[in-house]
């Protein structure tokens, strides 16, 4: 067994420096939807196209930096990777009050923007992986579910504050990149601090060809794609209620229930509060409650939430705020489980020099999600009038995950693979 103690206590240090970069990439990203009406008539264009531009464009370089930043991990480490993300956060958000009404020069400040949430986001299971000992993984995992919602809630809370100062969406993004710079900061400083002791980092060429054949062989098996399928399905669950649900609860019946766009964002904010409570729980959950059983702890996260996102369209439970304020907390708190949960089963069951690129993949393929997410729901909307039958796809999205999940298995000998190599106490000279 691991000895938690032969893990410096600077690992907490660099747990917040993780922390910082994650919300920071969030904060950027949510920062003009409060202010999507102001961007539409600086660049001369409708909402929804705006949106599709600012929003839309993120989810696609985001998702498609996440796979390359997977690669990139194995290869370079997670400190130069979180280094390089906050400063693809930072420059362009600076550069954005030079833009003016330029939309291609908006859209290039745009693009390398969301290029900085794959470095940031894919180091997440190689972290846990060489930072922690396998009982605080999962808990490592979950807190960057934390950071996450954390981000939006800075990004939803400064960004309409400061518009109202200044009065311009592109400066706002100029005084948010204080957010990724504070991050860089700390990132900055963890090469200065103790080496993580998980693995000897062996970069000669016998090494890499035995990283690369366990890559190879991790593709091969059901296991992975199961994982990473369960990532891709709560990626949708997220995305989907996150943009329907505020609607749904606002707009006037028969299209929503009516509450108006207040009660909306208070009952959408004890959502997300529940989910960062998830996220921070998870890590427990996985380890003590369900003994390190993924297809547990994955299956009653999507069981759960899906039954409980579909029971905001019974009366009983929509007619009374106080029923819909026990409900939608709940759900999010089961939703916050799922990826957590995939990405530390990563980290606990591969080869330590390939956990990066199946975190990058398994990110960047679930990213993805976000764009059937919307385009369904939306579709749906419109075809229907009404907000049931797009809640009714995301809440069966989420089942079909509970029962997918069910397949996945622990890959026994490469767990203990893995802890033989982490046992060691070397350094991991180049992973820092």
């Amino acid at each position: 067994m691991e000895n938690t103690q032969s893990y410096p206590n600077f690992r907490w240090f660099v747990l917040l420096a993780m922390i910082a970069s994650t919300a920071a990439s969030l904060a950027i990203m949510i920062t003009p939807a409060p202010l999507i009406g102001e961007v539409a008539k600086n660049l001369g264009l409708s909402p929804g196209a705006a949106t599709g531009i600012i929003m839309g464009l993120w989810n696609i370089v985001g998702a498609t930096s996440c796979v390359f930043a997977g690669f990139l991990v194995d290869r370079f480490g997670i400190n130069k990777l979180l280094v390089a993300g906050c400063l693809l956060l930072v420059v362009p958000s600076l550069l954005f009050p030079l833009a003016g009404h330029n939309l291609g020069a908006i859209i290039a400040l745009r693009c390398v923007q969301a290029l900085g949430v794959g470095p940031v986001t894919a180091i997440i299971g190689t972290l846990a992986a060489i930072w922690f000992p396998p009982p605080q993984r999962g808990m490592v995992c979950g807190i960057q579910g934390v950071a996450t919602s954390l981000g939006v809630l800075i990004g939803f809370m400064l960004s309409p504050t400061l518009f109202g100062y200044f009065g311009n969406w592109e400066v706002v993004m100029a005084y948010m990149a204080a957010i990724p710079a504070v991050a860089f900061i700390l990132c900055a400083a963890v090469p200065f601090g103790p080496k993580p002791p998980a693995y000897q980092e062996d970069t000669t060429a016998e090494a890499k060809a035995e990283a690369q054949s366990a890559f190879s062989k991790a593709l091969k098996t059901r296991t992975i794609w199961i994982v990473i399928a369960s990532v891709f399905i709560s990626c949708w669950f997220f995305t989907g209620f996150n943009d329907l649900t505020p609607g749904y609860i606002a707009i006037e019946h028969p299209t929503g229930l009516g509450y108006g766009p207040m009660m909306a964002g208070k009952l959408m904010g004890t959502y997300q509060l529940a989910f960062m409570i998830g996220g921070l729980a998870v890590g427990f959950i996985f380890e003590k409650i369900f003994r390190g059983s993924a297809r547990a702890t994955v299956g009653l996260g999507f069981l759960v939430s899906s039954l409980l996102a579909a029971s905001i369209m019974i009366p009983l439970v929509y007619s009374q705020i106080p029923v819909l304020r026990t409900v939608l907390p709940i759900a999010g708190f089961f939703a916050a489980w799922v990826m957590p949960t995939c990405v530390a089963f990563i980290s606990l069951n591969y080869h330590p020099g390939i956990v990066g690129r199946l975190t990058g993949l398994a990110f960047g393929i679930g990213l993805y999600a976000g764009i059937p997410g919307i385009i369904v729901g939306s579709i749906a909307l419109k075809a229907t009038g009404n907000y049931h039958t797009s809640i009714t796809i995301v809440s069966c999205v989420a089942i079909f995950g509970a029962i997918l999940s069910q397949l996945i298995k622990p890959l026994a000998a490469r767990h203990k693979a893995a802890e033989v190599q982490a046992v060691t106490g070397q350094t991991a000279a180049s992973a820092v």
